[in-house]
């Protein structure tokens, strides 16, 4: 199923920080938002989460990794198969192996019996990416999922998201900063600028980003054909 958002505004007291933004997202594809600092994007994300957080068809992996939770990594990751019958039934061999997969997807089979509040922030976000995984929803909504990681898991998380498209059909909005990274992984780009989408486009292309962050863009292409952009 496709995601809707329809003439959403959201403001903060005087403060307008989403202005009548409406989009269609499409199932089966990468959907990078891209924006300068404060146009809204997490705003817009969060907008998504609140209307379809009762439906069950989306996982959401914040920015931010709160700590004090008091559980294993394992018990962390457990709660993606969260049934209020499982506290009497206990988990069924299925949900052993979703906990299983999605542990050793994210790297972190060999720290599963840690406390998850002991992890570093790159783990903890790991482990949420895990707990979404685990939780086998269509949609997967990651705000910066790279903001903790080094390079190689930030790599990781990203290849693991593309895998999830091609292999199991999901779908994932992603709000990212790094332009390169977005248009390595991304099937769709929609630009946003104060509060509005200003474009939406499957591509790339430096007119289209002066417009978003009010820069000139220079690109260059790399031996294996793929274009990168860098501001002039």
């Amino acid at each position: 199923m496709n995601l809707v958002m329809e003439n959403v505004t959201v403001s903060y007291g005087d403060i307008r920080v989403l202005s009548d933004v409406s989009h269609t997202f499409k199932e089966g594809k990468i959907t990078i938002l891209l924006g300068p600092n404060g146009c809204g994007k997490s705003t817009f994300i969060k907008a998504i989460v609140r209307k379809y957080a009762k439906t069950g068809v989306l996982s959401y992996i914040p920015q931010e990794m709160y700590g004090q939770i008091g559980l294993t990594v394992e018990d962390t990751v457990a709660l993606g198969r969260y049934d209020p019958k499982k506290f009497i039934s206990g988990e069924t061999e299925e949900d052993i192996k979703y906990i299983d997969d999605a542990l050793s997807s994210m790297e972190l089979a060999d720290k599963r019996y840690l406390i998850y509040d002991d992890l570093s922030g790159g783990e903890k976000q790991r482990a949420m990416a895990a707990r979404a995984i685990c939780q086998d929803a269509p949609w997967f909504i990651m705000d910066e999922p790279s903001s903790n990681l080094d390079i190689v898991h930030s790599k990781h998380i990203m290849d693991t998201a593309v895998n999830l498209v091609s292999q199991k059909g999901k779908s994932f909005i992603i709000v990212m900063h790094n332009i390169n990274d977005a248009v390595r992984y991304g099937d769709e780009f929609v630009l946003m600028r104060d509060g509005r989408i200003i474009k939406v486009c499957d591509k790339l292309d430096s007119d289209s980003l002066k417009a978003v962050f009010g820069t000139d863009f220079e690109s260059v292409r790399t031996s294996s054909g793929r274009e990168l952009f860098f501001a002039g």
